[in-house]
């Protein structure tokens, strides 16, 4: 039988993609960093996983048996027992505000522990580390867009943990397609506005544990123009409150209707929640007129880094109760075990082929999910606060180009390495007395919000390969030419680096295959396999940082004054590398073979 909490967490590993591959260190010596250091990043590692063992952990399960309930009558939530007390240690621990500035209450750390951070939560309690998550992604858009009050009076209530924040974009008319919402908004002479509409989908729509909510929702002012063109940005309360102290007054008029039903995530509050029913529902202008979808995208950027952190965060946490369970279980004999022996000893299951396959499989997609994450991290973190200009200009475009496929291969990936820990469980694993069942209903609504990753391929290919006409993607294909070049005479690895060398090729092959489609004038064609695109670009990517990361091992192998434990890790980070290039990474022909197909049937195909 389970343990009432599934969190487990691979510290070691963690510890060596920040400091030993990344060297996030050199970011302390940027005077906006100044105040941290290994030490205190440590120090915050310890108190993150305290908290998962005494309060996230062991409200997963409550959360997913429970789940919040709404009362019809009242139109309020109730969430899973437990959720406020962990709120309330989550702000008091200063993990909500860890990265922001210290004007906006923050400590200036690294938006990578950040990021770090996110992906241990998730692989405690996704459902719950989604309340905070949009929270602080709101409170972003509220201080760089909002008005002077809005900073003045919202961003301290937020960070003390007094408020919360959602994001109110999708409709039931209007999912994806943002600019066929038909919420309106109708200027009042007091300079606020009227908002009257429904939103489908909202996260932590509503709650119990704090004393406001603070809607951020798309809306379409009177007279504004058709599509995203016309769409604004508006400042919501569920209850209204005092400019200036904060003070909170009356109900304003907006409810939750009902709660989604959902397959997965059931500690998290989905709400479908209604804006002006009787016409008195009160919001406030974020930012200029129009510029609506352009102020969200701060923080639809923010949530798509975010969910693919959840998709590490959920197969981490599989794989590693995968792992335990598979070196306790008892069941067979090594099937190398010469015949007539009448009573061969029994073995755990984690010495069967077939087992360690499965097992390294999900370490090498997780290991490359975290490089691919804290990597993109990274690139944030120096596009806002690197020392020169080209290196921010850089970052920022490195940014640009990694998250949608951050967000789509780590999701769908991790699905899919989740699949293999039920596997390893075999019987056990598909019932509710382990945690991997759970943890496969909670991932799978990764791959579908914040942008389905249908749709984060077509920003993949439509716009950000072809930023500053193609030489940002070109620049990072080069990063992984130069390591080429550089280890193609490294015996260890030396076929695995040929192997990605083949890919490489492969992909800027693929991406003029699909340019020259697109300059033909046939659309359709042209971004018919964007997404098996994608996936490849992802596993040839992944494969180099994993490479990379082989390069530090034998490195730091050479140091003849290490521990059992340490050789044993550094030697199996090698290993992992290896196996993802012989065994993950040609799936990207499968891939490939797609983009470069002629046959169009699906396009004429009549459903």
């Amino acid at each position: 039988m389970a343990a009432t909490s599934s969190f487990m967490i691979d510290r070691r590993e963690i510890e060596f993609v920040l400091f030993e591959y990344l060297k996030i260190q050199k970011l302390f010596d940027i005077p906006y960093f100044s105040d941290h250091s290994i030490e205190s990043v440590g120090e915050m590692l310890t108190s993150a996983i305290t908290l998962c063992n005494q309060n996230l952990g062991p409200l997963n399960k409550v959360g997913d048996r429970i789940g919040c309930i709404h009362n019809k009558e009242t139109k309020e939530v109730t969430t899973p027992p437990g959720t406020k007390e962990a709120y309330k240690q989550f702000v008091e621990n200063g993990f909500l505000t860890l990265a922001d500035s210290q004007e906006a209450g923050g400590i200036q750390a690294p938006g990578i522990v950040a990021s770090v951070f996110m992906e241990i939560f998730s692989s405690a309690n996704q459902a719950f580390t989604m309340y905070p998550g949009l929270t602080r992604s709101a409170s972003h858009v509220v201080y760089h867009f909002g008005e002077d009050w809005m900073r003045k009076t919202c961003i301290p209530k937020i960070a003390e943990g007094f408020w919360t924040g959602t994001m109110c974009l999708t409709e039931p008319s209007a999912g994806s397609a943002v600019g066929d919402l038909r919420s309106t908004a109708k200027r009042n002479k007091d300079g606020s506005f009227s908002i009257k509409g429904v939103k489908q989908w909202i996260s932590g729509g509503e709650n119990d544990f704090t004393e406001n909510i603070l809607h951020l929702v798309l809306a379409r002012i009177e007279g504004a123009p058709n599509g995203i063109e016309g769409v604004s940005l508006f400042l919501v309360p569920k209850f209204r409150f005092d400019k200036d102290t904060g003070k909170v007054t009356e109900k304003n008029d907006l409810y939750c209707i009902s709660l989604e039903e959902k397959m997965g995530i059931h500690g998290n509050s989905t709400c479908l929640m209604s804006f002006g029913d009787n016409d008195q529902c009160q919001g406030f202008l974020i930012g200029k007129e129009n510029q609506g979808i352009n102020y969200m995208f701060l923080m639809m950027n923010e949530a798509r880094i975010g969910v693919g952190l959840q998709g590490l965060g959920q197969a981490s946490v599989a794989f590693l109760n995968a792992e335990q369970y598979a070196k306790e279980r008892i069941q067979g004999v090594d099937i190398a075990v010469k015949k007539g022996n009448e009573n061969p000893p029994r073995i755990a299951i984690v010495n069967h082929p077939d087992v360690k396959r499965m097992l390294l499989r999900q370490r090498s997609l997780v290991e490359g999910m975290r490089a691919l994450c804290y990597t993109t991290a990274l690139m944030h973190d120096e596009s806002q606060h690197a020392l020169n200009d080209k290196d921010k200009k850089t970052a920022h475009g490195f940014l640009e180009l990694l998250t949608p496929i951050m967000k789509s291969w780590c999701t769908d990936m991790g699905f899919q390495s989740i699949i293999q820990s039920i596997q390893t469980y075999g019987g056990y694993g598909f019932t509710k007395d382990y945690p991997v069942e759970q943890l496969l209903r909670d991932s799978k609504i990764t791959s579908i919000y914040e942008g389905t990753n249908g749709i984060q391929a077509l920003d993949l290919v439509g716009r950000k390969m072809r930023m500053e006409d193609g030489a940002i993607f070109m620049k990072w294909i080069q990063r992984h030419v130069s390591f080429i070049e550089t280890n193609k005479e490294n015996a260890e690895i030396s076929k695995e680096v040929q192997l990605l060398g083949d890919y490489v090729n492969k992909i800027g092959k693929a991406a003029m295959h699909m340019g020259e489609l697109a300059k033909k004038g046939d659309k359709h064609a042209a971004i018919l396999n964007a997404y098996p695109f994608m996936m490849a670009f992802g596993h040839t990517i992944i494969s180099g940082l994993l490479l990379e990361q082989a390069v530090v091992s034998q490195n730091s192998l050479k140091n003849n004054k290490l521990s059992t434990s340490d050789k044993k890790f550094y030697n199996n980070k090698i290993k992992t590398a290896k196996f993802f290039a012989h065994h993950i990474l040609p799936e990207a022909k499968a891939y490939l073979a797609n983009v470069f197909s002629e046959d169009v049937s699906c396009l004429n195909f009549e459903f």
